[in-house]
């Protein structure tokens, strides 16, 4: 048996990840049924997985003194691409107590949530994979069709109300690992434990990697 090209299998894993996380993020808000925090689970986790889905095949970008991976700088690119970005992105520049990019990032994603403009935004970035290439290995997931598809699901968050505080809030040192367990609690929704496992997502030091045959 010819063995799969990793990074289709990482794809692959993180898109089934996304699907999960949104599709469970949108039914439990609506019978919810109120405006979520920053405390509410399902949308802790959702970002976590978007986390890893932007981070999926970061080219090393070197600055001062060494070389780091950082979604902050393709999401900055979006004030670029889409004026209307501009604001959330002045905003994040000025909230005090970020020292990080990926502090920067993650207050980002929580604005553009609460805007609910986070999946146009996503999708002036994807069309343009010519600059996406400057922060992005060929073979990242948002270079490819997974991307879109992912930033296709994320239109119907829309329907969700957020107020989210990140003034104060300690983005900067969080470590986003995904609760599995939280997707297995519903087997409509993935069949059983063993099929969810079969599929090779597995959880290793807070990132996920697909279990090759």
């Amino acid at each position: 048996l010819a063995v799969k090209d990793p990074t289709v299998v990482e794809r692959a894993n993180l898109l089934n990840m996304a699907k999960l996380s949104i599709k469970g993020l949108i039914e439990s808000a609506l019978s919810f049924g109120r405006t979520l925090d920053s405390d509410y689970p399902p949308l802790q986790q959702f970002f976590v997985v978007m986390e890893h889905c932007l981070k999926h095949g970061l080219k090393a970008r070197k600055s001062f003194l060494s070389y780091n991976k950082t979604i902050w700088g393709p999401l900055e690119l979006v004030e670029k691409l889409y004026p209307e970005a501009e604001e959330i992105a002045a905003s994040v520049r000025d909230l005090p107590g970020l020292k990080t990019p990926l502090g920067r990032a993650r207050a980002w994603l929580r604005l553009a949530l609460m805007q609910k403009k986070m999946a146009d935004y996503l999708r002036c970035l994807i069309i343009k994979r010519d600059l996406l290439s400057e922060f992005y290995e060929y073979h990242a997931l948002m270079m490819e069709e997974e991307g879109a598809v992912i930033v296709g699901l994320l239109v119907g968050l829309n329907v969700i109300d957020a107020n989210l505080c990140v003034k104060g809030e300690d983005l900067d040192s969080q470590v986003g690992v995904i609760d599995f367990s939280m997707y297995l609690k519903n087997e409509d929704d993935i069949g059983s434990k063993e099929r969810y496992e079969g599929f090779g997502v597995f959880q290793y030091c807070g990132f996920i990697y697909g279990k090759l045959p």
